[in-house]
This record gives C-alpha cells, sequence and structure tokens, in this order.
C-alpha cells in the first residue's frame, strides 16, 4: 500500500494505533510506504473525546494549512468534499445526495431558489409571491386576498371578485363587493351588470330563445354616443331578407317591413279610440283622399254631389240655408246641434258653445285676433283693447286712470316704459276710478 504525500503529514497525540506492528515503515521522496500493517484503521487514542479533539489530518506548505478534524464532536474541514460523479454522500446507508438528486429522506429545507419543476405537490398551505395563498383546510385559493369567499378570490384595486360555488348546483361567478361587474372582449367592455342589478349590453343581443318571466317593459335606452334610431326588433334571416320592427326618424315612427296582421274581432287604434277595424272606420276618421267607395246607406255632402251619374249646380237651398259657389247665405239664424243642444249659433251674435254644457271643451288651431285685421304673425292672440280675466280687467296706458269704474286686482300696463318707472299700476281698492299703486319697478339703464 502507498500514501502519496504531498503536504508533510502529522499525527498528534499518541501517533497511530498499532503502528509497531508493521512490517516495514519506507519514506521515500513524500511517500509512506506500508507493508502489512494491523489493524487497518487509523485511530487516536485519548482518555476522552476532548483529549483527542483537533486530531485529524492535516496538509500544510508552513504557510497554509488543509485539514480533515474532529471538532466539537463533529468531522469538520476546511476542504470541499468532492466526490466522483457516480458516488454520493450517505447517512446511515442511505444516499442523501447524489449528483442529480436530493434523497426522498430529506424533507425539510430553507430553499429560496428552485430550478423548473415537473411536477410540485403541496401538503397544507401556502404562499407564493405573498399575493397568492393557497388554503388547503378550505380548499380556496386567494389572489390578493388570503380570505376568499368562494374557491377561487380575487382582489384587484379594492374590488373583490369570486368564481366558485356557494350552493349546490349552482356555480357563481361575480363581485363580492359592492362593485360593478363588466365581461371584456378585445380589451373592450361588452356587457356591464350593475351593483344595482340592470343588465347592459354595449353592442347586439342575440339570443335563441327569449323568455321573461317577470312582466316588465323593453327598455331602450340613449346614450351621450348613441340614439335610440334603429332600434326595435329584428328578425334575422339567411335564405331572405330580415323582417324588422324598429324606430325610425324623420318623422318619428314605428317602422315595419311586414304586414300588420290582427287576430279576428281586434282593431287599430289611436288614443284608445278605434280607427280602422275589419269592417268600419272609425268615427274619428273624418278626412280621406278615397277615390272609390262601396255602396253607401246615407251620405251627407258639403258642395257639389254626383249621385249614380254626374250631377253639377251652383246654388242649394236647404230650409233658410243656400250655398252658393263658395258663400254659405245663412237666414235669420243658423245652428249647429249636437245631442239636442246647439253648439254654434249665428244670428245676431255669434255663439260658440253652449252655456248648459260648459265643460265642453273648444279648441282654436292658428292665430286668433280680436278687432285686429293683421295680426303680428308671432303672436297666437291679438286683442285691440282691454281684456277681462276671471273678472280681473287688463288694459293698456300712460298712467293712471282718472275715470271709469274698475275692481281690486284690476292691472293697467305702462304703455312707455322707461328707467326709474314702472311696469304698470294695479288697483288696490276698487271705485270709480279706484286706489292705485305702481309695480314692478324698472331699473336705470
Amino acid at each position: 500500500m502507498a500514501i502519496n504525500v504531498y503536504e508533510p503529514l502529522k499525527f498528534s497525540t499518541q501517533g497511530i494505533n498499532d503502528l509497531a506492528t508493521q512490517t516495514s515503515l519506507t519514506v521515500t521522496n513524500g511517500t509512506i510506504t506500508v507493508n502489512t500493517v494491523q489493524p487497518k484503521t487509523v485511530s487516536f487514542l485519548g482518555a476522552s473525546l476532548s483529549e483527542v479533539e483537533g486530531n485529524g489530518l492535516q496538509w500544510t506548505d508552513g504557510r497554509k494549512s488543509k485539514s480533515l478534524l474532529l471538532k466539537q464532536g463533529d468531522l469538520w474541514s476546511n476542504l470541499n468534499i468532492n466526490l466522483a460523479e457516480e458516488q454520493e454522500y450517505r447517512i446511515n446507508d442511505t444516499g442523501i445526495l447524489s449528483f442529480t438528486t436530493l434523497g426522498s429522506t430529506v424533507t425539510n429545507s430553507n430553499l429560496k431558489t428552485l430550478g423548473t419543476l415537473k411536477s410540485l405537490t403541496v401538503a397544507g398551505n401556502s404562499a407564493l409571491g405573498q399575493f397568492v395563498f393557497i388554503n388547503s383546510d378550505t380548499n380556496k385559493v386567494g389572489i390578493g386576498t388570503d380570505s376568499p369567499a368562494l374557491g377561487l378570490g380575487i382582489t384587484e384595486n379594492h374590488v373583490n371578485l369570486a368564481l366558485g360555488s356557494n350552493k349546490t348546483d349552482v356555480a357563481t361567478i361575480g363581485t363580492i363587493s359592492n362593485d360593478h361587474l363588466e365581461i371584456v372582449t378585445d380589451n373592450t367592455t361588452r356587457i356591464t351588470v350593475r351593483n344595482n342589478g340592470d343588465v347592459q349590453v354595449h353592442g347586439k343581443f342575440i339570443v335563441e330563445d327569449l323568455v321573461i318571466e317577470k312582466s316588465s317593459t323593453l327598455i331602450y335606452r340613449e346614450t351621450a354616443s348613441s340614439t335610440n334610431y334603429g332600434n326595435g326588433i329584428l328578425w334575422a334571416n339567411t335564405t331572405r331578407p330580415s323582417a324588422q320592427f324598429i324606430y325610425h326618424a324623420e318623422p318619428d315612427r314605428i317602422w315595419s317591413t311586414e304586414s300588420i296582421d290582427l287576430n279576428n274581432g281586434k282593431y287599430f287604434a289611436i288614443n284608445n279610440e278605434s280607427v280602422l277595424s275589419q269592417d268600419t272606420l272609425g268615427n274619428t276618421v273624418v278626412n280621406s283622399s278615397l277615390t272609390q267607395v262601396g255602396i253607401l246607406k246615407d251620405l251627407q255632402v258639403a258642395g257639389d254631389a254626383a249621385v249614380s251619374r254626374t250631377l253639377h249646380t251652383n246654388r242649394i237651398s236647404v230650409g233658410h240655408l243656400n250655398l252658393e259657389e263658395r258663400d254659405l247665405e245663412i237666414v235669420e239664424s243658423f245652428d249647429i246641434i249636437r245631442e239636442d243642444q246647439s253648439d254654434f249659433n249665428i244670428s245676431d251674435t255669434i255663439t260658440i258653445g253652449n252655456s248648459s254644457n260648459p265643460d265642453r271643451a273648444v279648441s282654436l288651431y292658428g292665430q286668433v285676433t280680436v278687432g285686429v285685421a293683421n295680426p303680428d304673425p308671432g303672436v297666437a292672440l291679438t286683442v285691440a283693447g282691454p281684456v277681462s280675466i276671471e273678472n280681473k280687467k287688463f288694459q293698456v296706458g300712460d298712467s293712471v286712470p282718472t275715470t271709469g269704474s274698475y275692481n281690486k286686482g284690476d292691472i293697467v300696463w305702462n304703455a312707455n316704459p322707461m328707467p326709474h318707472n314702472f311696469i304698470g299700476w294695479v288697483c288696490i281698492v276698487g271705485g270709480t276710478p279706484g286706489q292705485w299703486l305702481p309695480f314692478g319697478a324698472i331699473a336705470a339703464q
């Protein structure tokens, strides 16, 4: 057996046990040759381990040393232990570290960095990067939260998003906090579910079958960037043009590409009045451009008429009423009667309405004038003189009246308003002419 020594070999304390049993010991040029040395174990003898503390092998060049020593009950070395690639470190005859593998008995570590793992199994709770929390007790995962409400919880920008199930046979996804939920594609919001329950679809809403169990109204709501024009119902078809029932503009109207077919006994109505049924034109329809009618049971015609054959006449007389060209001549008086009551009368005066039925409305369309031949086109009512509204007289003047009878509350409007003057005068005590005070001070220019 040969031991090659490149630094002096030092034996401490009592030396090598049984070294005297060698057959021969030869030292030549740093090489120790031992022939037939018994026992084969190198021992450092002492009454206790403390007496052999620090003993072992030491390699030195007189300046630096490399050692393999007993220190505090452990084998200590300031050398790297470099095994051959096929060898391994063992404890109790069990491999704990080889060139490529950490032994299966090594179950604890303080590793902070790992390579790329093929698989990872964790028994118990875990945290990744202090923002992903896995709770094995509740089987929940939190991102940005360590207390997710459902199986997966994400907290970001103070919004709590949850995915999981909180009741049998039902999956749940949405916000747990009082926040809106947006469904996004192509980085564009497509559906918004607001925290009050409203659902807004940004785009077309296409369904194969729509069932509304609760009675409600379909609402199209205008936004800052869109109007309701073009909204409605569209029945798409791949073999022919789509059927539409939508809202159009100019003028605003509901427009349909298809015929509107009502059930038998139903009718078209305006303001809850039938205007057209299967066999009747409504009573409110008084104008038409009909060029052909069927056989009439009754006919009243104002103007020329042709019955069965062409018949023209320049004058028609019925009682005290004469119709000639464009003139209607009244003899003595003329009444328009409805339900045995006169609603219009021409005699010495012209009366519209009936004093016994004051609740009947009288509607006038266009400009109304009293005593004025050429009214201002921008004024709906023109009166050439004082007017009375609920027994309160209104007139125009340059000053407080000095003659005439007036009641409390009557007003004279200033015909010539100027700075530091008043808009008008109001009667505060009735009389002839009564007591008056100005009102509506006009500021200086």
